[in-house]
């Protein structure tokens, strides 16, 4: 799979799988280049949200280039997501309560 169907997929996809609240947040696939290389990354947002995290997807695309499940890596990538949004939270709460 070229990165192209990659980042469609995920476009169309990934709501699916995605828990309720995330429903309304609009999901972009950005590109940068690190180290002279081009990377994939998942960048969600959200009216009134900020500072939400961005997670590469390089990872994903390499499953997906090895003949995985689109089905499977969807649901990782929107479970992989949401754990980084919870850790990102608890950790502004515990600096909040100091």
């Amino acid at each position: 799979m070229n990165r192209e169907k990659f980042y469609q997929m995920i476009g169309t996809g990934i709501r699916r799988y995605l828990p309720m609240g995330y429903q309304e947040y609009q999901v972009h696939i950005k590109e940068a280049e690190i180290s002279g290389e081009k990377k994939a990354l998942l960048v969600m947002e959200k009216e009134g949200m900020k500072h939400m995290p961005v997670m590469s997807l390089e990872t994903y695309l390499d499953r997906m280039k090895g003949g995985e499940d689109e089905k499977a890596v969807l649901i990782d990538i929107a479970v992989d997501y949401a754990r980084m949004v919870s850790i990102q939270r608890r950790s502004q709460h515990r600096q909040m309560a100091r």
